[in-house]
């Protein structure tokens, strides 16, 4: 008579054990995904932090975008340019009554503001340096070389009478192959000996600058050089 339930009481007793250790194990599966999702949800915010540290921190190397040194010189000079290079000739050669312009070349002072420094040439021969505002176009500067001889007088003679077109004509034919600004203008001699017009351009776009020599007998492009750097 007593048996039955003394079976049955061990059965009891091994069902209740059963289910404990089927509601712990529960308990740590529920604990364990929940870790799990706790740990991917940190690593995914750790990858975002990290990926935007690291655009941050490129686009921190290069304040400039993809402009180099020489580049981003000629971005800031032409930007803040106002007066164009034939007008600031014309200003320079009014200076020295009766002479021509032999060179021109955008540059700047010692504020770092835009200015032109130009070299015109009397009948005689003798050069004058002329620097003009770029962006008043007020002459702010001019001085005769006196340490010319009369040979550099002659050579310089020479150079405008060989000039059949003007610095104009051949800073239109550069900007008629490759728009953009012109930065300088010089009247010199080529390594055939011929007498051209060098004359720089810079593109906007890229802010490179291109160089053309053109004949300054006959206005034919000679050469034209792409400067990247």
């Amino acid at each position: 008579m007593h048996s039955v339930p003394a079976k049955r009481s061990n059965r009891s007793a091994r069902g209740r054990a059963v289910g404990v250790v089927c509601a712990v194990a529960a308990s740590l599966s529920l604990l364990s995904a929940c870790s799990s999702d706790d740990g991917d949800d940190t690593s995914s915010g750790a990858k975002e932090s990290e990926s935007a540290a690291q655009q941050d921190q490129a686009s921190d190397a290069t304040p400039t975008g993809r402009l180099n040194e020489d580049q981003a010189e000629r971005k800031k000079l032409l930007s803040a340019t106002k007066v164009d290079w034939d007008k600031a000739a014309r200003t320079a050669e009014k200076d020295v009554s009766g002479s021509k312009l032999l060179e021109i070349e955008l540059g700047d002072d010692k504020q770092g503001n835009p200015e032109w420094d130009a070299e015109v040439v009397a009948s005689d021969g003798t050069s004058t340096d002329v620097t003009v505002d770029a962006v008043t176009g007020k002459v702010t500067g001019s001085t005769a070389d006196k340490d010319q001889d009369a040979d550099d007088k002659k050579e310089n003679a020479d150079k405008l009478s060989a000039a059949k077109i003007t610095a104009v004509k051949a800073a239109d034919t550069a900007t008629e192959r490759k728009k953009g600004k012109v930065t300088s203008v010089a009247l010199d001699d080529s390594d055939s000996g011929s007498t051209v017009w060098s004359v720089d351009v810079v593109t906007p776009a890229t802010w490179d600058k291109t160089t053309f020599d053109i004949d300054a007998a006959n206005g034919k492009v000679l050469n034209e050089h792409v400067d990247q750097d």
